[in-house]
Parts: structure tokens; sequence; C-alpha cells
């Protein structure tokens, strides 16, 4: 079993509320979570993870025999997991006209499961860049999303602007609640294309504060409707010195730069045109140090990086809805990929609490 398991999630209100004006901004005092949810802890908590797997293949193509079923390593990582509810995967590499892997995530998912377990629902979002994302075969980049059929309601969206298959967002209406799952641009010198031309247009370090933009838009649209928003997954940033080991990546200088225009964007309380939003795994844990990435072909621990972030909005974490995050670094969560799982559980009955507050005030 795994060492960062959280509880099973009873299904939720889908009430309609009415929306809460958001909290004043204030600074927050770092507060403790055990490094996996308690057993006995409240049900009426959902709990997301994020996972940059590098390629889906490996938990699709093996089977573990159970009985007369077949249990894809998928709904293993499902099930040693407490059956979180949504389950974001970065990289799944599937081509967007490939529909034939796409069905077999979601039977990879849901094979094998007993009458009392839960079920899931796969989304997914390609790449079809012609330009820029041509790699594998058309493989490259994607994300998928696994989400719970026995929870509160919720729609999937893709902006208009990612055309490499990076982004899907989902709404939970009932709780004013948008999650983000994000596989970041990754900075390089290598030329970026402009989608419709096929012209040169600047670095994909260019395309990477492009990136950061239109993400930072999408958050303030969000909280402009006086909703939260929570985004998991690759952010390809280490924010601070402490998430790079040995060192923090500085060179060549876009790095720096980079670095700088995220953390300003995203978690620098003085720019109001920022997010303004809370690290979520560095609030709970303050200094603590772990990894999300660890490259193979090096020994566990020589080199890696906190690069696989979540985000949340300040006014989530002031109302003690950010109830406890951890990051699953161990060679065995790590599995065939060469990032590790981490998550976040977010008690609803704060979320609705918030809510049912402003509306009666």
């Amino acid at each position: 079993m795994s060492s960062c398991l959280v509880p099973m999630k009873r299904k939720l209100s889908s009430a309609t509320r009415s929306v809460s004006p958001p909290l004043l901004r204030r600074r927050l005092s770092p507060s403790k979570s055990s490094s996996t949810p308690n057993a006995g802890s409240d049900k009426n908590e959902l709990t997301f993870y994020s996972w940059n797997v590098n390629g889906i293949g490996a938990l699709l193509q093996k089977q573990i025999k159970f009985s007369s079923k077949s249990i894809y390593p998928l709904r293993t990582f499902l099930k040693d997991h407490n059956w979180p509810y949504l389950l974001c995967l970065q990289e799944v590499k599937i081509n967007r006209n490939d529909e034939t892997t796409q069905r077999r995530v979601e039977l990879a998912a849901n094979a094998g499961g007993l009458p009392h377990e839960p079920t899931y629902t796969t989304h997914f979002s390609m790449p079809k860049d012609k330009y820029n994302a041509t790699g594998f075969g058309g493989k490259v980049h994607g994300v998928a999303s696994l989400v719970r059929d026995d929870g509160p309601p919720y729609s999937v969206r893709r902006p208009d602007w990612d055309l490499e298959g990076r982004v899907l967002i989902h709404d939970f209406p009932s709780l004013q609640l948008t999650v983000v799952n994000g596989y970041w641009v990754n900075g390089t010198s290598n030329p970026y294309r402009n989608p419709n031309t096929g012209d040169v247009d600047g670095t994909r370090h260019d395309h990477k504060l492009r990136f950061h933009a239109h993400m930072l838009n999408l958050c303030k649209s969000i909280e402009k409707r006086n909703w939260n928003v929570l985004l998991l997954g690759d952010m390809n940033i280490a924010p601070k010195r402490i998430d790079g080991h040995p060192n923090l990546r500085t060179s060549p200088d876009q790095h720096v730069k980079n670095r700088a225009d995220f953390n300003d964007k995203f978690f620098n309380q003085d720019n109001e045109d920022g997010l303004g939003g809370v690290d979520v795994f560095r609030h709970l844990h303050g200094e603590k140090r772990k990894y999300t990435y660890h490259g193979r072909g090096r020994p566990w621990g020589e080199s890696c990086d906190r690069v696989d972030l979540i985000i949340a909005s300040r006014k989530l974490v002031e109302a003690g809805a950010v109830s406890g995050t951890d990051i699953c670094d161990t060679p065995k969560e790590r599995g065939h990929s060469d990032h590790v799982p981490l998550w976040v559980s977010i008690n609803v009955g704060k979320i609705v609490a918030e809510i049912d507050g402003y509306s009666n005030g």
C-alpha cells in the first residue's frame, strides 16, 4: 500500500448556493499537516492527486490477475491511494486521433472493480498544434483527468489558447471551485513557431512566459466570479532555492527570469495584478525538503527538484478548506515515471460554511 493514503469520500450534496465575496488578503501563518490524512478524518472532503506519468502506456499494458478479473496498474494506483476524487495526469503522450488508447485509459481505471468500489470517467486534452507539438508521432505532452462518478456535479473545458494539450479545467458549481490540471511549458532556447503560419516567433522561453500570462488570466477570471481556484500539475518551475537539490537551476539567465515571472504572477501578494496564491506544500510543511522530479539513470536523491506544485486561492486557505497535502517521494511511487505523485485534500464543509455564511449575512 502507498505511503500517501487518503480516506474514501462520500457523495456530496449538489444543492446550488449563492456566491460569496472574497476574503481580505492577509499573510498566512504556516499550519501543520500530517504526511497522510488520518484514517478517521472528516469524510466530507475531496482529495485530488497530480502525477506526471511521462507516458501512460505502462499503466495500461500490464495486468494483475485478481480472482477471475484483471486489474490494470492504473486501477491499482487508484485503489492504493484510497480512490482519490480527481486524478490529474500530465504527459500522457496519446495522439489526439488515437481513440482506442483513450478508451483503454477508462477501461484501465475501472476494470476489475468490485461492486462497492468507485468508478471513474476520463477526460483528455491532446496536442493539436501542427508546428509545435509533433514529437513522438504527435504524442508529445497531453493531459488526462480521471473523475470519480459519485461526487458533486462538474463540467470540463479546454481553453482556446492551449493548442499543445496542456490544460483541463474542472468547474464544480456547488462548491464554487475550479480545479485546473496543467502541464506547464518548459522553457528552452528552441524556436517556437506561430501555430497559424509556422514562422518562428521567439523561443520556448517566450512561449513559457505567454503561458504564465494565459494561466494568470484564467485564474483571475475565475476569482472575478468569487470562485476559488486550485492549480495542480507539473509547472516546470522550482520556486525557491530550497526546491532544487543540490542546486537550483540558474543557467542560462532566462531560467531565473522565468522563475521570477512565475513567482510574481502567482505568489506575490504585493502584485495587485497577480493571483497572490498559496503554495500549499510550503504553507502546510514549511521548509521541509521534498521533491517531485527524480530523473532516471541517477541514484535516488542525487539530483531532484520540486517542480510539480499545488497552488490555491488565498481565500480557500484562509477559510481553512485546505486540510492536507504531501508529496509521495519514494522510488516505488515514482514507478515508471521520472516524477512522483502529490496530493491535496479539500474540506468541503469549510467551503460550504463559507458560502452559506456570506449568503446568510
